[in-house]
C-alpha cells in the first residue's frame, strides 16, 4: 500500500484523492490553509488527517502537491526547509506551467520528483472524477523517475505523455488558449442567449461543445479556470514571454482573450487585488506590436484607454 499526502485540498487535490485506486493507495494526510477546504476534503476522504504541510508530507510515500501555480514554489521551499521531506518519498506536482525543477528543494532533501499535469478541467471534484479516465497527462521528470511517474498516471486511468521541461510553458500556454479561452468565448455566448430570453443556454450550447466548454455553458464565469481566473501573474508572465519569443503574432490574441477572461473572472469573485495585478500586467503589453515594439499606429494619448 502506498501512503499518500495531499498538499492542497482544492478541486484537483480532492479529485485525485478520490481517483487513486484502493487498496493500492491510501490517502493518509492532507494539508491546506483554509479550514473550509480541509473540512470539505475530509468529508470526501475521512481517513485523511489534517496536518501542517511538513508533517503531512512525512506521513507519506507519495506527496501530491496540488496548490495554485503561484503558491507552488513557496510551499515546496517551506516544507524542505522545515525538514518535511521523507528520504525516498516521491513528490508530484500537478501544475501545467512548471516542470520538475520547481521541486528541486525536495529532490535535494532525498525525494524523487516529477511533474504530472492532467489536460482536463476540474469545475468540481465529481465532474473531474468523471473526466479523468482516458485523460492525457503531461509528464516531466528525469529519466530515472519517468517510469514510476507514468505508472501513477496509468493508475489514475490516464494516458501519460512526456513533455520536456523546456517546453512546459508553451505547452501550458497552448492548453490555456485551447481550454480557458474557449470557456471565455462560450461564456460570452451564454450571456447573449440569456439576454435573448433563453433561460437554458445549455440546451443550445451543450450539444455543440466538448467537455471543457460544457461547463462554461452551464455555469458561466464560474467555469473559468487557468492563470487569469486565479490571478496567477507569474504564470501569465511566462506565457507572454514565451509567446513573444517563439510566436509573437499570437500575443495580441492572447492578451485580448485574457482581457475578456479577466472581466468574467472579476464577476466570478476573483480577489480584486489579484484582478488588478493581472490588469496591470496586461496593460504593460498595450501600445506594443506583436513583435514587442511600439505600435506606430497608436497615438500616445490612446495608450491608457480601456
Amino acid at each position: 500500500m502506498i501512503r499518500v499526502a495531499i498538499l492542497g485540498p482544492g478541486r484537483v487535490g480532492t479529485t485525485l484523492a478520490l481517483a487513486l485506486p484502493r487498496p493500492a493507495y491510501e490517502v493518509v494526510a492532507v494539508a491546506g490553509r483554509g479550514e473550509a477546504g480541509l473540512r470539505a476534503f475530509r468529508g470526501r476522504v475521512p481517513a485523511a488527517v489534517a496536518l501542517p504541510a511538513e508533517k503531512a508530507a512525512l506521513q507519506a510515500d507519495l506527496v501530491l502537491v496540488t496548490v495554485n501555480d503561484d503558491a507552488l514554489t513557496g510551499l515546496v521551499r517551506a516544507v524542505a526547509a522545515a525538514d518535511g521531506v521523507a528520504e525516498g518519498s516521491r513528490w508530484v506536482h500537478t501544475s501545467g506551467g512548471h516542470g520538475h525543477e520547481v521541486l528541486e528543494p525536495v529532490r535535494l532533501a532525498g525525494a524523487a520528483v516529477a511533474a504530472c499535469h492532467p489536460a482536463q478541467t476540474f469545475p468540481d471534484p465529481d465532474a473531474g472524477l468523471a473526466a479523468l479516465p482516458g485523460c492525457s497527462w503531461a509528464v516531466t521528470a528525469n529519466a530515472e523517475d519517468l517510469g514510476w511517474a507514468r505508472v501513477l498516471v496509468t493508475d489514475l486511468r490516464g494516458s501519460p505523455i512526456t513533455v520536456e521541461t523546456r517546453n512546459r510553458t508553451l505547452y501550458h500556454a497552448g492548453l490555456a488558449v485551447g481550454s480557458n479561452a474557449t470557456a471565455s468565448v462560450v461564456t460570452f455566448a451564454r450571456d447573449l442567449l440569456l439576454g435573448a430570453g433563453v433561460s437554458d443556454p445549455n440546451a443550445f450550447l451543450g450539444p455543440l461543445v466538448t467537455t471543457s466548454v460544457r461547463g462554461a455553458a452551464a455555469h458561466g464565469a464560474a467555469a473559468l479556470t487557468g492563470p487569469v481566473r486565479r490571478g496567477d501573474v507569474s504564470t501569465l508572465d511566462r506565457h507572454l514571454e514565451e509567446l513573444s519569443a517563439v510566436l509573437p503574432e499570437a500575443v495580441e490574441h492572447y492578451v485580448a482573450l485574457a482581457r475578456m477572461a479577466l472581466g468574467q473572472a472579476r464577476r466570478a469573485g476573483l480577489d480584486p487585488k489579484r484582478a488588478d495585478a493581472v490588469a496591470r500586467r496586461l496593460d504593460d503589453v498595450r501600445g506594443h506590436d506583436a513583435a514587442g515594439g511600439p505600435d506606430p499606429s497608436r497615438e500616445p494619448e490612446d495608450t491608457g484607454e480601456a
